[in-house]
Order: C-alpha cells, then structure tokens, then sequence
C-alpha cells in the first residue's frame, strides 16, 4: 500500500468534531465512514448530515478496509478503547485526535512525563499512531473555517506523511511536528487554546475574518 492508498478512513465517534471532521472529508471526495453503535436510533445529537449522507455505519463494517482511523473520541473513551479492543487497530494508521483535558478543559489528566498519544501508543502496538487534528476544532474543520493549522506528529514517517497529505487534501494547512514524544506538547497547546478561550470571551472574532492575526497553532483568531 503507498503513503497516499489508504483505502476509506474510518472515524470513530460522532460527536461535533468527529461529524465535522467526516463532512470535510466527504467533502472533499475521500471515502469515509462513522463508526456507530447503531446507525439510526439513538445517534448523537447533530449527527443528521452523516445520516443523510450514508456516513454512519456499525463499527465493524466501518472499520472494514479502512486502512485510516481517526479517533475522534474523548479522551477516556479512546484509551478504554485501545485497552479493551486492541485488535481494531491492527496494521492500521490510527490518528489521535484527542487531547486529555479534564471535563472542565482547565488542566491535563496525565502526568507531564507522558502524553495521552503515547499511552494510547502503549495499547495498541501493532498499529502506526499519528497525532493529528488534535490543534484543530469542529469549527476549524467547518466549510467555512479558516486558520486551523494540523500539527502532526508521529515515529512512523509513512504513516505520517499520508496524514500530512491527507489534511492538505481537505485543505487543512498540515506541518510536520516530529516524533511521538512531542505530544504532550500539542496537547498542551488544546490546554492553553481552551484557557485562552476562557480568560479572553471578548477576543475571539469568527474564523472567516480574514484580517485577524491568529494565534499559532490555536485556530483562534484574536482583534488586538
């Protein structure tokens, strides 16, 4: 398989930023499906577009021939996963979106000598874990969402470049941010994103203004 012959991406949850993150995918002509326990019923709030187009699947046909993941799960539910089921990911490029933040977005649950890529790492052995759209929200990844900057990172430089490639293809700006073991950073980065958020309400303007400076790597757009 090349870096850019994937076969669909799979991503699991649909919540906003996973349904977001889906969309654009579709959007821009990747196949893609969203795992769901059940494809009708009892779907999240706001998953009504994935619905209308198809997207939603049971998670085992989701994930089969998928040679992407994206976890786009919280946290604890990510890690449970790895831990408990391991077998999803085998051979397979799984994307950590996540960011181990607490329910109130103002700290990180793990200790500063790890990061929550790493631990999912742990867990799944078999598979190529990339961080990627950790540094990126549902409203980045809207149609029109502008200045979300993907900072990838990963040990497998394959598996990293077809992420690379992928977020370009849906026009998301992408930088390759090294190895695994930067991770704790970027997901110090979702921390100082949600602070700056909460201690700044005045500053963020929308992302479609297209005369804000942004803050690097935040998707947040500030009025000086």
């Amino acid at each position: 398989m090349s870096d850019d012959d994937h076969g669909p991406v799979c991503v699991l949850g649909a919540g906003r930023f996973g349904t977001a993150l889906a969309l654009r995918l579709m959007d821009h002509g990747v196949a893609t499906r969203v795992a769901a326990r059940r494809a009708g019923a009892g779907t999240p709030d706001g998953a009504g577009p994935l619905l209308d187009r198809g997207a939603l699947r049971p998670t085992p046909e989701a994930l089969d021939g998928a040679g992407v993941v994206v976890l786009a799960l919280p946290f604890s539910a990510a890690l449970n996963l790895a831990e408990k089921f391991p077998g999803f990911a085998e051979g397979r490029i799984v994307v950590d979106a996540t960011n181990p933040l607490t329910e109130e977005g103002d700290g990180l649950v793990l200790p500063p000598h790890t990061s929550g890529a790493v631990e999912i790492a742990r867990r799944i052995p078999y598979a190529r874990l990339v961080k990627g759209f950790s540094t990126c929200t549902a409203d980045d990844l809207a149609p029109d969402g502008t200045g979300a900057v993907n900072l990838v990172a990963g040990d497998d430089e394959r598996a990293k470049r077809t992420v690379l490639r992928l977020s370009r293809r849906i026009g998301v700006e992408a930088l390759d941010a090294g190895v695994l073991a930067h991770c704790g950073v970027l997901e110090g980065m979702a921390l100082l994103r949600e602070e700056i958020r909460r201690r700044n309400p005045d500053a963020a303007v929308p992302h479609r203004s297209a005369h804000a400076p942004s803050a690097p790597g935040t998707g947040v757009r500030f009025r000086w």
